[in-house]
């Protein structure tokens, strides 16, 4: 179908205005339910409920986990106690754990009350793991086989079992005490002499994923073996779930989220920005703010006390000069070394590596710049309103020098700072951005006007 001929979504806000509720199921009753899902996350208070109530069940329950979270609690939490509990039941396990613990304490432990039997022991199960880890991402919906079937009893027993797992693309060969010792893709026991045992099939080589161990161990492993799904298994090598591949993306999405928003200069939302109300975003907003504050204060703190030097005034101008460059430098550096951590490109191993590399590449850069430096204060100097005289030399030479100095420390700053994070277990996303920057404003005013200091005062000493 071409873009032309595709139908135009239908204004969902203008049938909710309306309360045209036949209309609105006429629209959703036979669309896609990951559709459907786009059109009513479009909807925000009160009416969200009130579409997704006029959902048949089946649909309801394949629109309702593909919303966002904050969506998602809206509606748990504003449903009739027999609706949430059904939606809660339909919901995969991984995605019933990530709604759970996401919810008020309160309510969480109201919804784990409605489930029963092996529902609630699964769902128990899984938050038991610690925040963030593997342990709460996986379902236990796969399938196991033992290494002495047959082919023939393995297919039987895929058939059988297949509508209840989240996926059949792998079987899993576990022993009797259920401890992994191979993964085998379905298209080879599929194509594969019905009387053959499994074990002819097995290769022996399986890569797995601790419960224990932290969700970007998952995105790291998935990037490297390429694969749609992968077992995690105990300490001692037990079989306890897997990881697919839709639930990694929504953990490398959440991460890179979470990085972007910490080198903004400011705590991760947690939620989307519209899911995010007045008080919580400036929560996460105001005290990193009033922090860079603090630290621009420092600035102004370095500026006062150079007060005294000669031609303050027409120094004065420059500063941005020195700051800009020195802070874009320091964070354009930062971001590639927090990049570079993130994917594993590197590690803290690498410090003596980089240092060396980027200590040559900063004062190139700074070399660079601070000729461009020089230049403009032949040409901004005079216009600052002062009689500069004879010392217009110096100061070109002091903003020049300033800028290759700034740079190449900046250079640095940014280089290191992330390493340094990281080896104290800190995340070092919070190091760029507008935390280089404060940090080499105040560096940069002084060592622009410690130079300057030095070049005038010989000068008119």
């Amino acid at each position: 179908m071409s873009e032309s001929d595709r139908p135009l979504s239908p204004d969902v806000n203008a049938l909710v205005e309306a309360r045209d509720f036949a209309g609105l199921k006429a629209v959703v009753r036979d669309m896609d339910p990951a559709d459907v899902a786009d059109l009513i996350g479009e909807i925000e208070g009160e009416p969200l409920t009130m579409v997704f109530r006029l959902l048949p069940h089946e649909l309801a329950t394949d629109v309702f986990w593909r919303l966002e979270i904050d969506q998602q609690e809206k509606l748990i939490t504003e449903l009739s106690s027999e609706r949430a509990a059904a939606l809660l039941r339909d919901m995969a396990p991984d995605d019933r754990t990530e709604l759970l613990e996401e919810l008020p304490g309160n309510v969480s432990q109201r919804l784990l009350n409605v489930l029963r039997g092996d529902e609630r022991r699964i769902a128990q199960s899984l938050l038991a793991y610690p925040w963030e880890s593997i342990g709460r991402l996986m379902t236990p919906e796969y399938v196991a086989v033992r290494p002495d079937w047959t082919i023939r009893k393995v297919l039987d027993h895929i058939r059988e079992v297949a509508p209840t797992k989240e996926t059949i693309s792998v079987v899993y060969v576990v022993d009797e005490y259920w401890k992994l010792l191979d993964e085998i893709r379905l298209e080879r026991v599929v194509l594969a002499d019905p009387e053959e045992k499994v074990t002819q099939l097995m290769d022996g080589t399986v890569a797995s994923l601790l419960a224990t161990e932290d969700q970007e161990a998952a995105v790291e492993l998935f990037k490297k073996y390429d694969v749609v799904a992968l077992p995690v298994v105990d300490q001692k090598g037990v079989l306890v779930g897997i990881v697919t591949f839709d639930d990694v993306m929504d953990v490398a999405e959440a991460e890179s989220t979470e990085d972007f928003q910490k080198m903004s200069g400011m705590d991760p939302l947690g939620y989307s920005y519209f899911g995010t109300g007045w008080l919580r975003m400036l929560g996460k907003r105001l005290p990193w703010l009033m922090m860079l504050l603090g630290a621009q204060m420092l600035a102004t703190l370095a500026l006062t006390s150079f007060h005294a030097v000669p031609l303050f005034a027409v120094l004065v101008v420059f500063v941005p000069l020195i700051n800009s460059p020195a802070g874009n430098t320091g964070s354009q550096m930062a971001g590639l070394m927090v990049r570079g951590l993130a994917l594993q490109e590197m590690d803290l191993s690498d410090w003596g590596r980089i240092v060396s590399r980027e200590l040559l590449r900063g004062l190139t850069i700074g070399l660079v710049l601070g000729v461009v430096g020089y230049g403009a204060a032949y040409i901004f100097a005079p216009l600052a309103g002062a009689d500069v005289g004879a010392e217009l030399p110096r100061i070109a030479v002091s903003v020049a020098l300033a800028i290759a100095v700034a740079v190449t420390l900046a250079n640095l700053v940014g280089a290191m700072l992330p390493f340094a994070f990281q080896r104290f277990g800190l995340d070092p996303a919070v190091t760029s951005g507008p935390f280089i920057a404060s940090m080499m404003d105040v560096s940069g005013i002084v060592i622009y006007f410690g130079i300057a200091t030095a070049l005038l005062a010989a000068s008119l000493g």
